[in-house]
């Protein structure tokens, strides 16, 4: 991956509905050069999707950001956890991470109501989870799907 590269994912992060030719205006190539290098990054992996990001408008409901701890650890119990959440439609995002928590969860869901009803059906209900935390998000302060594109 190059500069030019790394420009192309910087503007198709912005806004990827932009023409080839407007993305090689300002990366100073061709359309059919950022054609082909697009095409590449797909390939490799680098772009894995292109998507709509839904405004407060969509009314979308509510954000929970939840901490997931287990009483026992094994690899069959994460493992069966992490199926679970990439199947479950109200997972939006699903970390295993480091410190008193096992998982961070961000979940979407329709009201408090409704959330209340999906964290006993999924996470209560499942005898390898200790304890989960639950942390209703407000207002969003910062949301972005923009990464850093390291050298």
């Amino acid at each position: 991956m190059d500069d030019f590269d790394r420009k192309l994912l910087g503007i198709m992060q912005s806004d990827c509905t932009l023409s080839h030719a407007e993305m090689g205006r300002q990366v100073s190539l061709s359309a059919s050069a950022v054609r082909r290098r697009l095409a590449a990054l797909r390939t490799s992996g680098v772009i894995a999707a292109e998507v709509a990001v839904l405004g407060s408008a969509a009314q979308t409901g509510i954000t929970v950001i939840t901490s997931v701890a287990f009483e026992r650890e094994t690899p069959a119990v994460y493992d069966d956890f992490r199926a679970r959440m990439r199947g479950d439609a109200n997972v939006l995002q699903c970390y295993s991470v480091a410190g008193q928590a096992d998982f961070i969860l961000v979940v979407a869901a329709f009201s408090l109501e409704a959330y209340e009803a999906w964290g006993e059906r999924v996470l209560l209900a499942d005898p390898a989870i200790r304890r989960y935390d639950s942390y209703v998000a407000w207002s969003t302060t910062k949301f972005t799907t923009r990464r850093p594109v390291f050298e």
